[in-house]
Parts: C-alpha cells; sequence; structure tokens
C-alpha cells in the first residue's frame, strides 16, 4: 500500500438539513422537583426534533430515576417516577409539529470513566415522515447548568468513531503498509455540552437500511512520483459493527 500523507474523510449520508442548535442558550430551568434521597441527584436533559423545542429532564436519585415525560419542567407529576431506570421503557414523547413522535424504548445507567461518574443511556425510534433510530451516551451530572444534553432527531453529522471525544490511536489513518480499520458514526455530537446521540445502524443482526444506503470515505493518497497526480479512492463503509 503507498505511504499515506494525507486522508479528506467525506462522509456522505442522505439527510434533511437542519439548522444548528446553540446548545448554550437551551433553557435549562425546572418548575419544580422533587424531595430527593440521595445528596446529589444527577441530571441530563434530553432534547427532541430539529430545533430542539422539547426539553425532558432525566434525575437519578440514588437508584429511582425521574423523567419529565411531558416536558413541563415539573418532575413531581404522576407515572415520572421510576424505581429503577430498566423500568422506565415505552414512553412516547410528541413532537409540535403534529406528525412526529419519538418511543423511549429502554433507558441504562452505568459507570462511567471517570471515577464516581455514572453515564446514561437511552434508546429512541423516531416515528414520523423519517423513521430511524438512535441512542445516546449521556454522563450524569449534579449541577442541571452544567447537565450533559442528548439531542434525538437533531441535525445530523458524520465523523470518526470516539472515545472519550478522542479518536483512538488504533483507528487513526497513519502511513504504512499495515491496514487500517477505519469507523464512522452519523448522528448529532458536541463535545462540549456532552452531546452524543448516534443512529444506529443494525437491526438485530442485519443493517438497519438498504444495502445501498451507507456513507462512504474519499481517501487522497500522495502520488507516487513526485509532482504527479494524486490517487483517490472512495471506500464504501458498508459494515457494521
Amino acid at each position: 500500500m503507498r505511504s499515506l500523507l494525507t486522508a479528506l474523510l467525506v462522509l456522505l449520508l442522505a439527510v434533511a438539513s437542519s439548522p444548528a442548535v446553540d446548545y448554550g442558550k437551551i433553557d435549562r430551568a425546572l418548575a419544580r422537583e422533587p424531595a430527593y434521597k440521595a445528596k446529589a441527584p444527577a441530571y441530563a436533559l434530553l432534547l427532541f426534533g430539529p430545533e430542539a423545542k422539547v426539553r425532558v429532564w432525566v434525575v437519578l436519585d440514588g437508584d429511582v430515576l425521574y423523567l419529565d415525560r411531558d416536558g413541563d419542567g415539573d418532575l413531581t407529576d404522576k407515572d415520572e417516577r421510576f424505581a429503577r431506570a430498566d423500568d422506565c421503557r415505552g414512553i412516547e414523547i410528541a413532537d409540535p409539529d403534529g406528525k412526529t413522535t419519538y418511543l423511549i424504548t429502554s433507558v441504562g445507567v452505568y459507570p462511567g470513566v471517570e471515577p464516581g461518574r455514572r453515564h446514561l443511556s437511552v434508546n429512541v425510534d423516531v416515528k414520523g415522515p423519517v423513521a430511524y433510530r438512535q441512542y445516546c451516551d449521556a454522563a450524569l451530572r449534579d449541577d442541571p447548568k452544567k447537565a450533559a444534553v442528548a439531542h434525538f432527531h437533531g441535525p445530523l453529522t458524520a465523523g470518526s468513531q470516539t472515545v472519550n471525544w478522542k479518536l483512538p490511536p488504533k483507528l487513526a489513518l497513519a502511513t504504512g503498509d499495515a491496514p487500517t480499520d477505519l469507523r464512522a458514526v452519523v448522528g448529532t455530537m458536541d463535545g462540549e455540552h456532552g452531546c452524543w446521540v448516534v443512529v444506529r445502524s443494525h437491526a438485530g443482526e442485519k443493517s438497519a437500511f438498504a444495502p445501498d444506503v451507507h456513507p462512504v470515505v474519499d481517501v487522497e493518497f500522495p502520488p507516487k512520483i513526485p509532482g504527479g497526480p494524486a490517487v483517490k479512492k472512495r471506500y464504501a463503509l458498508d459494515q457494521f459493527c
């Protein structure tokens, strides 16, 4: 294989264009909260819709989970307390557009890399003119003003798979003859605000999309002879893991 000088990563996916959302300006007000038992309840904020008009707070109080299913900022409403995160499933949330709904199929809590930090995982089915599935990974934080956001059905971009917002060394393109795995995700990602929501690429052991629907990567290799034309190749990212 030729030595790789530069790699131009262009992941192509047909998605509806949506305006960017300034997560720093999202209203984080909570109208009412229950009497928590834990000294430091942990917060995350779920956002829904292209413009993030629907805000759903999630609060973990020990093992108890609160989910503001009607998006009114009041966590004391009926049916918003779950004894365990696993009990929070089958929650349907309507988009103001009147055409789209979001079905929370499961919620999980697991330890993060940081000591004492737990993370929230949420699986959502987007139903409407465009139907697909997404899931998130959001660090739970003890201050709602600093809570990570998870934006479902937001503007989509494509990028390399990262771990803690960094590209793992084994996935970085490098010079030499050794093959490199190139892994990508499609979703709504913002490291500054902890937003990592990606499209689920598979349903069980099968691709979630038609065989001809997948991102591609365009790679530009340096010329074999100095001053010669660059070598450009396209690779289909048509497998999932």
